[in-house]
């Protein structure tokens, strides 16, 4: 890499069409290998292993899993088991870290910029090491001998140590040959799908195993530390603190929890300013945190650093847990409200249900059996799997967003306002053009996303005309607030709010501000002189540029949203608006044919604005967008499905690049978020020529030689869900080549960087392991239903719905299918679950609870059958749901 090419795009002479330096760098045959395309479809390693590190292949030095709890800050465990990236305090910097590198020789900067911040891929390029950036206080754990040598848990005491991730949850093992005791460290946050509050807590636990390898006695101190960060005069106090002192009689009374408590004053940098400049004036918080054990310990230090420590005696082969906890209490809490980017103080939600950190080590102590079975219970059922493991990963981690500096939980009087950035400290507002990509957290945590539809998009922000701002608020902006692919998107995740829940209460509750957000998107249809079904005109959008004419990507999401407005109306029982959407969805799936060139859809651009930015003919990761969102709401085929798949075929075709570096030699603008020897979906491509001049002029054409994860995903969730061998195969290759892009050998597998790290865009990851799954889901009338792609003859997976979590279980054999759903925790209302029985025809149906026959009717369907149940049944956590389909 390095000096400029003949073959780069800055070389090529007026008359030259660059249409053919894309022809040459991203080739259509991609020459994967054989192996590598077998294991996009092979379950992997065992059960027990997620991504792995190890000290012996030098893996471990780029891991950084977050293990707080929800809107409560970042902490990263690394690969040896310590925990770095402090940034619980909000201390202003963007990015995990504040991280800045040269630009590569020879590349231009973004925007102007001469080097490479946070915003343009640093922590990608670069990532950040707990040796590259310690934590600025002493804090960590080991076993001190009877010769008082100490033993700390990092990779530079031990012999072996390997990790293996599973997030939420981070294991590390301690083995050497010197040592007679082996240690495995379990790290975590309590992390329970749909349980909010247990998950939004401001602590770290860390439990460790140790097992006598020996075959006699061994005595030894276990020990924890930390050292007071304050840049004040600290202050500390340790108290053991009996469990029957704050909890109702009877649990676990005499047990004791150890704690440590430090007072903390801290200054940090306030406020920022939009690309990270900080202000004079420092800010102070003040708070708490505190190291805990659970059980009886003592007060130590290690090099005069305060700490805890519990004598430990094993025997030969004998193995015992002790945990310990970090726990921390910052009130202060600063966010960004409008564009002046001047930060404001708000209160963390977590603030207003404990006092202080050594309450909230109380509560996790109290609680502990309870939070730690369950958060490892989930573990263990999103990877008790026939899925790839690749695949369960992947799609999972990006979740990890919601424990970083990235998410907030605003504390406002009535249980907290969710609010958060795009990546960590960069775009404010929970923007609607980013978020609405992202499935995981409304599939984890329902409730994070009904509260931004309740307190932000249809509480304080929309407009008496329907609009609601991308960010959350009207201001100085020149875009005025409007963004229209943002728009769509709230009303189609308005409508899977409503799928998501239990009931039909929230969309009683808010249809009339749902409607009027449509009503704005069908007044722009109609002002703008076609009233087809399609829009025209100004568009502002997620590449931060509006664009003209009658734009393909935005449309398609027009034409979802119509749609889903059109069942929206249908169970409010509002037939005059059904009608109208019905209609307009109607025109709209038919004119976007005009858009359709015979291979892909391109953007109309209007020639009363040849100045303005756009895709015109080129073949863009987004043009069908609005599929992959009814593929998530159940809707349907939006329009028609052999020219869908023909512009996914394209988009692979065209813009998977299976090395970004040679690309990148030639189309040097851009960002950095895959690099020499990634493989990607770049954003768009112009294969056939279209690209003009006017385009390049703008600073935004630079995103279109990017690999963005959020985008990619969408595009390969779409391409799964199709169904076709073909185009699974696309999918998930587009998907693999995003988990090679973050393997641990080359950077932090848990962080998805787009503009600053743990961008929230990257959680439609979730939509990828939807697809496989062939999940559909409507609470309120009691459906699910499965339609797996790989190996559906023996399938199993993890589900999710509005009240319980569980497994989901097929067999296909002789003459018979067999089902199960398994619900591990909360409860499934059900009252019909549908199936793809393949090439089986079926015609009797048994359906088993408890030993007990269900009455049941199966209706044959184009994709399958439905088992519809005569009277809806409430499956408990521990209760399998069991059907069996033959012919008769």
């Amino acid at each position: 890499m390095g000096k400029m090419t003949k073959h780069s795009l800055e070389n090529l002479t007026p008359s030259e069409d660059p249409g053919v330096l894309y022809r040459k760098m991203i080739p259509e045959d991609k020459q994967l290998d054989p192996a590598w395309v077998k294991s996009l479809t092979e379950r992997g390693h065992e059960l027990d292993a997620g991504i792995r590190g190890s000290k012996a292949d030098d893996t471990l030095k780029f891991i950084g899993m977050p293990v707080g709890g929800i809107g409560c800050g970042t902490v990263y465990l690394s690969g040896d088991g310590r925990l770095y990236v402090w940034d619980i305090w909000s201390d202003g910097h963007q990015g995990v870290v504040p991280n800045t590198i040269p630009l590569p020789e020879g590349f231009p900067g973004f925007r102007g910029v001469e080097n490479v911040p946070v915003w343009c891929g640093s922590n990608y390029m670069k990532p950040p090491t707990v040796g590259n950036f310690p934590p600025a206080f002493s804090q960590g754990f080991g076993i001190r001998f009877k010769d008082e040598s100490l033993k700390k848990f990092e990779s530079s005491d031990w012999e072996r140590v390997e990790f293996t991730g599973r997030w939420p949850m981070g294991t590390v093992s301690f083995q050497d040959a010197a040592c007679l005791i082996r240690a495995e460290l379990n790290a975590y946050s309590p992390f329970i799908p749909l349980n909010v509050d247990d998950s939004s807590i401001p602590v770290t636990v860390m439990s460790y195993t140790l097992t006598n390898e020996s075959a006699k006695p061994v005595s030894a101190e276990l020990v924890g530390w930390l050292e007071n960060m304050s840049t004040a005069a600290p202050r500390s106090r340790i108290a053991a603190t009996r469990y029957s002192d704050r909890c109702r009689a009877g649990v676990r009374d005499p047990a004791q929890v150890t704690t440590l408590n430090h007072a903390c004053t801290m200054k940090v940098p306030d406020p920022i300013t939009q690309w990270g400049e900080v202000g004079e004036s420092p800010g102070v918080h003040e708070g708490t945190m505190a190291l805990s054990l659970l059980g009886e310990g003592e007060q130590t230090s290690v090099d005069r650093v305060p700490g805890i420590g519990t004598q430990v005696q094993l025997e030969a082969g004998e193995s015992r847990e002790f945990t310990f906890l970090i726990s921390w209490h910052f009130p202060v809490v600063r966010i960004a409200e409008d564009y002046s980017w001047r930060t404001i103080a708000e209160q963390n939600e977590y603030a207003t249900r404990f006092k202080d950190a050594e309450d909230v080590a109380a509560y996790v102590a109290e609680h502990f059996d309870r939070l730690s079975s369950q958060t490892k219970l989930w573990v263990n059922t999103w990877n008790d799997s026939t899925l790839p493991q690749w695949l369960l990963d992947r799609t999972i981690v990006t979740a990890d967003t919601l424990q970083t500096a990235n998410c907030n939980i605003l504390a406002d009087g009535t249980g907290g306002r969710f609010w958060a950035w795009e990546g960590i400290r960069l775009c404010h507002g929970t923007c609607t053009h980013v978020w609405h990509y992202a499935q995981a957290a409304a599939r984890l945590f329902p409730a994070l996303e009904r509260n931004l539809r309740e307190k932000t998009d249809y509480g304080f922000a929309q407009q008496s005309d329907g609009l609601v701002p991308f960010r959350g608020t009207i201001d100085a902006g020149e875009d005025g607030g409007i963004a229209i692919d943002g728009q769509c998107g709230t009303v189609l995740r308005s409508f899977r709010e409503h799928l998501l829940s239990k009931d039909d209460t929230f969309l009683k509750s808010y249809w009339p501000k749902i409607k009027l957000a449509l009503e704005y998107l069908i007044d722009f249809d109609r002002n703008d002189g076609d009233f087809d079904g399609l829009l025209h005109g100004q568009q502002h959008n997620t590449l931060d540029a509006s664009w003209y004419g009658k734009v393909h990507a935005i449309s398609s999401l027009y034409i979802a949203s119509l749609r889903a407005g059109e069942k929206m109306a249908m169970r409010m029982g509002d037939s005059e608006f059904e009608a109208l959407c019905r209609d307009l969805y109607n025109k709209g799936r038919r004119n976007i044919e005009k858009l359709y060139n015979g291979e892909y859809y391109i953007q109309e651009e209007d020639p009363n604005h040849p100045e303005a930015i756009g895709v015109g003919t080129g073949i863009y990761i987004d043009q069908v967008i609005g599929q992959f969102w009814a593929n998530q709401l159940g809707l349907g085929r939006l329009y028609n499905e052999e020219h869908i798949r023909s512009a996914l075929n394209a988009l692979w075709k065209h813009n998977f690049v299976p090395d970004i570096g040679s690309f990148r030699e030639t189309f040097r603008k851009g960002r950095y978020y895959a690099w020499k020897g990634d493989a990607g979906l770049i954003m768009c491509s112009w294969p056939n020529g279209g690209l003009k001049d006017d385009f390049m002029n703008h600073w935004q054409y630079d995103y279109f030689n990017e690999c963005m994860t959020g985008f990619e995903y969408q595009a390969a969730a779409h391409m799964v869900a199709e169904g076709t061998p073909e185009l699974v195969t696309q999918g998930l290759a587009a998907t693999r080549a995003v988990h090679d892009r973050y393997a641990p050998a080359k950077r932090n597998p848990y962080n998805e960087v787009e503009c600053s790290d743990h961008y929230a865009r990257a959680m439609s990851s979730y939509a990828v392991f939807l697809a496989a799954c062939g999940f559909d889901y409507d609470g309120p009338a009691g459906k699910i239903g499965f339609d797996p792609v790989i190996h559906p003859e023996n399938f199993r997976a993890p589900f999710t719905a509005a009240e319980g979590w569980g497994t989901f279980s097929q067999t296909l054999g002789e003459g018979e299918m067999k089902a199960e759903l398994s619900v591990n925790w909360g409860r499934l209302r059900l009252k019909s679950i549908k199936l793809n029985t393949q090439d089986l025809k079926v015609s009797a149906v048994k359906v088993m609870m408890d030993e007990s026959l269900l009455k049941a009717e199966l209706v044959q369907h184009a994709g399958g059958v439905a088992v519809e149940l005569d009277v809806p049944v409430m499956i408990a956590s521990g209760q399998i749901l069991e059907v069996i389909l033959a012919k008769r």
